[in-house]
């Protein structure tokens, strides 16, 4: 007797153990489960070695840095190259500009105005820019290299390093952006220039998006002097605000690599010694008409891959 009740209860704690084994192996297998789909989401949020964007914009004029270089119609063409780096080290780029004048009736460069823009089909303008990336925190940080060249002008070119700053978040994004001319074919003093920005985004629908921007540009004593030198020499001689520039920009996305766009911005000349400054604006630029500021939109369409 005391060797059947031994024997039942072995096989009763047989019985237990082997119970309990299978109620763990289906929560074992449950817990998988996840963790490879979380895996499956962390490689799809990985970030791709190279991005590569190409954007047309057609505009109704010409401004850079609250400043008037055409004030008809302009098709503006942009190239930008990405390589992202490991973790930590940021990205690199190249970026390659055009400026193309669809009206022909002017140049939008001084030192051009006989021959109407025409050479290279109207494209008067290649910039190109090597820039370094990274970000501390919300911080978003830039270095670069940047050319203007005016093929077959007057104007020659002009040389830059650059350095900005973003602070990205919810509220206004403010950024900044340090520009050190050190050469120019025409100009032999160093000068600099500043320009500020704030932005607001805001996510209207899932693919349409609207934002606003203010921005401003100061020029240092040089390079307004500079600026404004005509016939009967510099008109200014002190550091000046170039102009308020005003803008609202609609986005909407097509597909997950394309998008069209809208922008219409207004610029006012805050400065009165700028609104009359002698070539402050391009010389081809009606001033008649832009003196106080100019109201400028167009329409763009963005490709990335």
């Amino acid at each position: 007797m005391k060797k059947l009740m031994i024997t039942l209860g072995a096989v009763a704690a047989a019985a237990v153990t082997f119970t309990a084994q299978a109620e763990e192996t289906p929560a074992k297998t449950e817990t998988a489960k996840p963790e490879a789909a979380e895996t499956e989401e962390l490689k799809e949020d990985e970030t791709p070695l190279f991005e590569v964007a190409l954007q047309l914009d057609v505009k109704s004029a010409y401004v850079s840095h609250n400043r008037i270089f055409s004030d008809t119609p302009v098709a503006q063409y942009d190239l930008w190259m990405q390589m992202n780096l490991p973790e930590y080290f940021g990205w690199v780029a190249v970026d390659v500009w055009a400026n193309q004048e669809l009206n022909k009736r002017h140049s939008s460069h001084r030192g051009d105005h006989n021959n109407g823009g025409k050479q290279f089909g109207g494209i008067g303008e290649f910039d190109y820019e090597i820039v370094y990336g990274n970000s501390i925190g919300p911080v978003n940080l830039t270095a670069s290299h940047l050319w203007y060249t005016y093929p077959r002008r007057g104007w020659g070119s002009q040389k830059f390093w650059t350095v900005g700053a973003e602070y990205d978040n919810e509220f206004v994004v403010p950024s900044i952006k340090f520009f050190w001319e050190y050469a120019h074919d025409n100009k032999p003093d160093e000068a600099f220039m500043i320009d500020f920005a704030l932005s607001k985004g805001f996510e209207l629908t899932e693919n349409l998006s609207l934002k606003l921007t203010s921005k401003t540009t100061l020029y240092t004593s040089e390079y307004a002097k500079y600026i404004s030198t005509g016939e009967n020499g510099p008109t200014l001689t002190d550091t000046v605000f170039g102009g308020w520039d005003n803008g609202v920009a609609l986005s909407y996305a097509l597909t997950d690599n394309i998008s069209l766009g809208a922008n219409l911005n207004y610029l006012y000349k805050i400065d009165h010694r700028v609104r009359h400054a002698e070539g402050w604006d391009s010389y081809s630029v009606d001033r008649s008409d832009s003196r106080n500021g100019i109201l400028y939109g167009g329409v763009s369409v963005s490709l990335a891959f």
